[in-house]
């Protein structure tokens, strides 16, 4: 988007299902998901995604990849430094952050925003919630 609002476009995006939906959480129990490749993982989708949009667009710094939780994973950090492009997201883990002796968010506490952007939520009937 643009700095007044304009969207600028979408470069890819990836559309999928789970192929089962009972007995997830059994599973998760069960399995060690860091014992698990990355292709096998559903999150793998994040990476292709990533790779796909970067090679279309021909401009990996001025491509921004943006991602909810699930793309909080190691992969998709070292990817987006290995072709040279940017992401935003929502993280679901504080991870170690630059020579490992603080957290993400510790790091954040100690800088100053940079900007802020506000936007309204409007529920189904219109109203700004």
């Amino acid at each position: 988007m643009t700095t007044e609002g304009l969207p600028l476009g979408l470069v890819a995006i990836k559309f999928w299902t789970r192929s089962k939906f009972r007995g997830c959480n059994a599973l998760k129990m069960s399995v060690n998901p860091t014992r698990v490749p990355i292709e096998k993982k559903e999150s793998f989708h994040w990476l292709q995604s990533l790779r796909q949009s970067t090679e279309l667009f021909d401009d990996p710094e001025r491509c921004v990849h943006i991602g909810d939780r699930e793309s909080d994973i190691y992969e998709l950090f070292c990817t987006a430094h290995e072709l040279g492009t940017n992401f935003l997201l929502r993280t679901c883990v504080d991870r170690l952050a630059g020579d490992g002796g603080q957290t993400i968010a510790s790091e954040m506490d100690e800088v100053r925003v940079k900007g802020l952007h506000r936007g309204e939520v409007r529920d189904p009937k219109g109203n700004v919630s």
